[in-house]
């Protein structure tokens, strides 16, 4: 399901914390999904085939995800098996272990008729109705919490209030939160609720929904707005007034280090889309990444070095070959001068902004496909 509500479950926590930034929002494109986000949705889609069509992951294999609104594109491949067998074989393990008798797939439910509800990853039934389980799927290695989750909670109350699923509940004692991450130790993880804490979340994300209250705080690391949003700014440049004479204002300080972080990588984000769409931005220009050093041909790396008598375990890790600067290294403490040269490549992967006074030359970088998007809006 490709329809995005004003308050989706995705950005449901950001909405109960700062329920301003949809209106500060308006007019700004959202930012383009990075690699990893690309490849959580690939499995997301992974899965949804597989629990929908009875498949198992490997059947999936070459399976092609179109994300949606773009010209991106991401295969399933036999790399990417692995993660989508241990979220699938999980997910069947949790549906026995709650008696799941019935249960949807991406069903997609609204809170407010065009404003808030979202997709649900699988949302299902025990035999007897009593327990409602909820369940979202985190392909990240950042742990997500689950207990008392705003994502989740919306869902559920989502389900709850929309015709199309509200049968569901009319049994129903608890509602079984589940969030099944392979790349966390531990895989599932789970909370559980009774209806009255739906009960008071639905009032209480009903209430956000009228307020425009401005609160910057981690929960803006996504939000379309941070790059423009003074606030934002205000409280980034109030953490540098913070003096290290007490350690009360230190400790303040150290728990800002993450997100003025992260404030900074999207606020570069932002400048080089900007850039690239002809936006000119005094003080910084665009240039060519620093090249690095690939593989072009790992396979005939491993078995030249292999000729040559270089231990395999001195140059993988744990299992793959170790990068061409690492095995560099290596060779270079064994007193070993190999020509590497045939099965490696040096160049730039891409663009990237610098300040003027970087020595490395301006390049011209035009964006048409976000410019003939703008202009067609």
């Amino acid at each position: 399901m490709s329809v995005h509500l004003p308050y989706g479950g995705s950005s449901a926590h950001r909405s109960i914390a700062c329920p301003g930034w949809l209106k500060k929002s308006e007019n700004i494109p959202s930012r383009p999904p990075g690699d990893a986000a690309v490849e959580g949705s690939m499995h997301h889609e992974v899965q949804e085939v597989c629990q929908r069509d009875f498949f198992v992951p490997k059947e999936c294999l070459s399976l092609v995800y179109k994300e949606p609104g773009t010209d991106i594109i991401r295969e399933f491949t036999p790399d990417d098996l692995d993660l989508s067998e241990i979220a699938y074989h999980a997910t069947n393990a949790l549906l026995d272990d709650l008696d799941i008798d019935q249960f949807e797939v991406e069903p997609f439910v609204q809170l407010v008729i065009g404003k808030a509800g979202g997709s649900i990853d699988l949302l299902g039934t025990s035999a007897d109705m009593k327990t409602v389980l909820i369940l979202d799927y985190k392909f990240g290695s950042v742990r997500v919490p689950v207990e008392n989750s705003p994502n989740l909670s919306l869902y559920a109350v989502s389900a709850r209030h929309d015709p199309a699923t509200a049968d569901m509940f009319l049994k129903a004692e608890r509602v079984v939160f589940a969030i099944i991450q392979p790349r966390a130790k531990g895989v599932v993880f789970t909370w559980e609720c009774e209806l009255e804490y739906l009960d008071a979340f639905e009032r209480k994300f009903k209430d956000c929904m009228t307020l425009t209250t401005i609160n910057p705080g981690s929960w803006c690391k996504y939000c379309p707005a941070e790059p423009f949003c003074p606030e934002k700014r205000m409280s980034i440049f109030a953490a540098n007034l913070l003096s290290a004479d007490h350690q009360d204002e230190l400790n303040a300080a150290a728990k800002m280090v993450d997100e003025v972080e992260t404030w900074v990588k999207n606020i570069k984000g932002e400048l080089y889309r900007q850039m690239t769409r002809g936006v000119p931005v005094p003080g910084w220009k665009i240039v060519e990444k620093r090249p690095s050093t690939k593989w072009t041909d790992e396979t005939g790396a491993r078995a030249f070095l292999k000729t040559k008598r270089i231990a395999a375990k001195s140059i993988t890790n744990p299992a793959a070959l170790m990068t061409p600067i690492q095995v560099g290294k290596v060779l270079h403490k064994k007193g070993r001068d190999l020509d590497l040269s045939e099965f490696i490549v040096t160049a730039s992967t891409g663009t990237t902004i610098a300040t003027d006074d970087d020595s490395r030359e301006a390049v011209i970088v035009s964006d048409v496909q976000g410019e003939l998007k703008e202009m067609m809006k």
